[in-house]
């Protein structure tokens, strides 16, 4: 069991509690009723347990705005798409849409055209006004997602110029998006970054470019951060699951159903 958690990436403190629980039921067992494949159900219902006592799961829609963040080459403009198209058609959400991607005038041109098809509002802000703006002109939708320049969030500098042109102070959640093939130490060291920047949940995207997702347990039960969120795909706006607890075990422990 180490040994595959271990190839699935997750981390040695996480795989020394399943290690302790595991040995625990194994010694608890007479010897002629020891069953691995029994202690490794056991040991996937204790990961359940863990993971149902944080947020994990979608938009609740008790916040209004949703921003969304997150470095360059994540699929963020795709997955705000999948998002918007999620609330709208199996929702039946009033949504609109703000873009701060002003770096990228392609992303722009491509969320007008989801946004079109979609038939919502897309309002670009170029400032801390015009997104003020944006806010107030959607005071009566059921949602806004916002939009945001994919950039080094490494660098802390990049982080705070978020500041410059979203108002964080608003009633409103952050959604983190993480690629699933980045290494969990760099996803660590991003979600570091944003202790300016509240982050509620992550979104986790390129599920089918990865075998390894030990991500999704490392980054709830290590960091404390639910995930909303998990993209299978590029359709839009198919490719996109809500977390669930069970979900996520069975990506990390294969199971088909």
């Amino acid at each position: 069991m180490d040994d595959y958690l271990k190839k699935q990436g997750v981390t040695k403190q996480i795989r020394m509690l399943a290690l302790k629980h595991a040995m625990k039921l194994w010694y608890d067992e007479e010897e002629e009723h020891r069953d691995w494949d029994k202690i490794v159900t056991q040991v996937t219902l204790y990961f359940q347990d863990l993971l149902l006592e944080k947020p994990v799961g979608g938009i609740t829609f008790d916040k209004k705005i949703i921003n969304l963040v997150g470095p360059t080459g994540v699929g963020k403009t795709t997955t705000i798409a999948k998002l918007a198209a999620f609330c709208v058609l199996k929702k039946q959400k009033k949504v609109a849409l703000i873009t701060t991607d002003t770096y990228r005038i392609a992303a722009v041109e491509q969320l007008k055209t989801y946004a079109k098809i979609l038939n919502i509002p897309l309002e670009v802000a170029y400032s801390i006004d015009d997104f003020k703006r944006a806010i107030d002109q959607f005071k009566h939708y059921d949602l806004v997602l916002v939009d945001s320049a994919g950039r080094n969030f490494r660098n802390q500098l990049y982080v705070e110029e978020l500041n410059k042109v979203i108002d964080f102070k608003q009633d409103a959640q952050t959604y983190l998006v993480l690629s699933l093939t980045s290494k969990y130490e760099d996803m660590k060291e991003i979600l570091a970054q944003f202790d300016l920047i509240s982050i509620q949940k992550v979104i986790l995207t390129k599920k089918d470019e990865t075998s390894t997702y030990g991500a999704m347990l490392n980054i709830p039960l290590e960091l404390g951060k639910g995930i909303a969120y998990v993209t299978t795909g590029q359709n839009v706006p198919d490719d996109i699951v809500e977390a669930s607890v069970p979900f996520l075990l069975d990506c990390l422990f294969e199971v088909k159903k």
